[in-house]
């Protein structure tokens, strides 16, 4: 870079605050308190028409102020599908108040501490890093996956803002000024003296073994050398945080007797499963489709059926060949168990067995299950569905949208040129990219959309009562944040684009046609030049 341009971009830097002019800074607490009684006033009354086009206005009027930009257009984008389709309000609320989150300085305390916010998520992350340049760099790419990112520029004022906020990890460069042995004794009483405990992750020019084993017994998590591999230090974020919220095990209750059948069902809830109890067998079959319970609990003797049949039945179905089913009986005859065995059960439970055991027994079991389906069902390399388990999903959300007469859109997504990109730098950095695109999808998107790789750099997104005008635009912002992603070589990095074609559900389309109206705008969009997101 060039004295002259490094100069310039110094400039910028000291001109503004977190990419927000001082005019724009100036009115910013107005602003945020504006958003904040308009958030008030919606969580009063969620589908107040007045309510949402207050907090509609108040969200545009972020939309020019530097780290706002981006999650505010989001947040705007989710409440206009909130109005439009309904749903859950309470996560919106929750984002916004995550947008909330900013500090403007208020005492000179703060105004003495030289820090970059960007407000993006719950995630926090402390960067103790000298060059602002630098580590404005480094905030951007983190903030594309979803973090937010605190950066502190002296060393000195980290305990400070533990005090003030506990992160969920800190990134220290070890070349500050005060030296890579500074950096190591801080970590080191940082340990000591902060409860509860956050990750640490070092990075340095150095990476000789001393310097690395030094960092370890100072109490780092992980260690990486300069340039640093965006996607590997996402990937090990990832994996020390563990911020993937675990989902409760569904488990069927098939009970003739509804004393009995509560009883365990509240057992079961207060343990934190989520359970559904089956009283007509004749909509088991339906039950089992609409409902895709993880453990089926059932009684050897129930009126007009003998559990044994039941198990005989539901085994029939190879989509359920797998399915943990365990009898529960008062019944102690070891043939009678041997026979529910034989007739496909996994285990054979006393109704008089200890709550605590009887979770313990049906955790266990639908944990090895949910493993084994994760397995069979999802991509190695990115852990979204596989080909075959999105196309099984797409048909369950079509008859579902077709039911409930709601919109829903297909997206079929193709990173531009990846021939190219594995011939030139070789198919491990291909394979980076495509986790790259996989991890936006699954931070962006909600959790009710299904996404899925359909096959090499090709992913299939299903956007449930979602229509195509909504769903370009929310894949627009995800194409633009990952075209600003660097990817890591070695000797340079580079950036990639992805195009998208999205179709929308007609009245009387199956999932073979609607995956076929997909693909077919997918080539309208690679043929008009790439880079871009088209709808039918």
């Amino acid at each position: 870079m060039s004295d002259r341009k490094q100069g310039k971009m110094e400039c910028d830097v000291n001109d503004t605050r977190d990419g927000i002019a001082p005019a724009q800074m100036a009115t910013l607490p107005e602003r945020l308190k504006g958003l904040s009684d308009a958030l008030q006033q919606c969580v009063a009354d969620p589908c107040s028409p007045q309510a949402q086009d207050m907090l509609l206005t108040e969200l545009r009027g972020l939309r020019d102020i530097g780290g706002f930009s981006l999650r505010a257009a989001e947040l705007e984008i989710f409440l206009r599908r909130f109005i439009e389709d309904g749903g859950d309000f309470a996560r919106i609320a929750a984002s916004i108040r995550d947008l909330l989150r900013y500090n403007v300085p208020r005492n000179s305390i703060e105004r003495q501490m030289p820090v970059m916010v960007e407000a993006f998520s719950d995630r926090l992350i402390y960067l103790v890093h000298d060059n602002t340049i630098v580590a404005r760099d480094l905030m951007e790419q983190l903030k594309y996956f979803g973090y937010e990112v605190v950066v502190i520029s002296e060393l000195a004022l980290l305990q400070k803002f533990i005090d003030r906020r506990i992160p969920a990890a800190v990134i220290m460069d070890l070349g500050s000024p005060a030296g890579i042995l500074a950096g190591m004794a801080e970590l080191a009483r940082l340990r000591k003296v902060n409860q509860p405990r956050f990750a640490t992750i070092f990075i340095s020019t150095r990476g000789d073994f001393g310097t690395r084993l030094a960092a370890i017994q100072a109490g780092a998590d992980s260690y990486f050398c300069k340039p640093i591999d965006m996607m590997a230090l996402v990937d090990r974020l990832d994996a020390l945080i563990a911020y993937d919220e675990v989902q409760p095990y569904r488990v069927l209750i098939i009970e003739g007797n509804a004393e009995s059948a509560e009883c365990h069902a509240a057992t079961l809830h207060d343990a934190g499963m989520e359970v559904r109890v089956l009283y007509k067998l004749t909509d088991l079959l339906h039950t089992l489709n609409v409902y895709r319970p993880e453990l089926i609990l059932m009684n050897v003797h129930m009126p007009g059926c003998e559990g044994i049949d039941l198990a005989k039945l539901i085994r029939s179905e190879t989509t359920y060949v797998d399915l943990p089913i365990v009898f529960l009986s008062d019944d102690g005859d070891i043939e009678a168990q041997l026979n529910a065995i034989e007739s496909g059960a996994d285990d054979f439970l006393m109704k008089s067995i200890a709550p605590a055991h009887l979770v313990s027994a049906l955790s266990g079991r639908a944990k090895r299950y949910r493993d084994l389906r994760s397995l069979i069902l999802r991509d190695s390399l990115t852990g979204l569905l596989n080909h075959s388990a999105v196309k099984e999903q797409l048909t369950r959300e079509v008859f579902r949208s077709r039911r409930d007469s709601a919109p829903m859109a297909l997206a079929m997504i193709d990173i531009d040129h990846f021939k190219r990109i594995n011939d030139t730098y070789g198919h491990q950095v291909g394979d980076q990219v495509i986790r790259a695109l996989a991890r936006q999808l699954q931070q962006r998107l909600r959790r009710s959309d299904v996404i899925g790789r359909y096959g090499g750099e090709e992913f299939a997104v299903i956007l449930p009562r979602t229509t195509a005008v909504i769903a370009v635009d929310v894949l627009d912002q995800i194409r633009e944040a990952f075209a600003a992603i660097r990817h890591y070589t070695g000797q340079k990095d580079f950036t990639a684009t992805f195009s998208a074609g999205i179709a929308e559900i007609s009245p009387d389309m199956d999932a073979e046609t609607l995956f076929r109206n997909a693909d077919a705008v997918l080539y309208r969009a690679k043929n008009g030049g790439r880079n871009c997101v088209v709808r039918s």
